[in-house]
C-alpha cells in the first residue's frame, strides 16, 4: 500500500525516469517488505521556474534542485524500516539521476488504517 509521489525537475530522459521508478519500487519492497503490486509511485515533473530554493527559482540559478519524495504509508512501520526506506530511496535517486545527495528530500507520512482506503473500504477493514 505504499503510495509515493516523486517530484523532479524537468529534463531527465524517459528511459532514466522509467529506470528510477523501477528501482524505487525495488527500494520500497526491500525496505518495507511490501509486495511490488502494492507499491504506487507517481512522478511529477516541474519546470525549473516552478521550483524555488531560498527565494530563488531554479531557472535563475545553476542549483540542481533535489528531487523530493512524499511517501504515504499505513501507520505501523518501525523506525528502522522508515530509516531504511529513506536511505534506500535517496541512494536510488542519487545513483539513477546522478544528482548529489544533499538536496534530495524524503518525507514519510503515516496514515491511520482508518484513513487509508483501498477498493472503497478502509485498510483497517482489510486487516491492515
Amino acid at each position: 500500500m505504499p503510495n509515493l509521489t516523486l517530484y523532479v525537475v524537468e529534463g531527465f530522459a524517459a528511459e532514466r525516469k522509467a529506470a528510477l521508478l523501477r528501482r524505487m519500487t525495488d527500494a520500497v519492497v526491500d525496505s518495507l517488505g511490501a509486495t511490488p503490486e502494492s507499491v504506487r509511485i507517481f512522478l511529477v515533473e516541474l519546470a525549473r521556474a516552478h521550483v524555488c530554493v531560498g527565494g530563488v527559482t531554479l531557472a535563475e540559478t545553476d542549483q540542481p534542485g533535489g528531487p523530493t519524495v512524499h511517501a504515504l504509508l499505513i501507520a505501523g512501520r518501525t523506525d528502522a524500516q522508515k530509516e531504511a526506506l529513506i536511505g534506500a530511496l535517496t541512494r536510488t535517486i542519487v545513483d539513477t539521476l546522478e544528482v548529489p545527495p544533499a538536496p534530495v528530500r524524503v518525507m514519510i507520512f503515516d496514515v491511520a488504517s482508518t484513513d487509508f482506503g483501498m477498493g472503497g473500504v478502509t485498510a483497517r477493514s482489510l486487516g491492515r
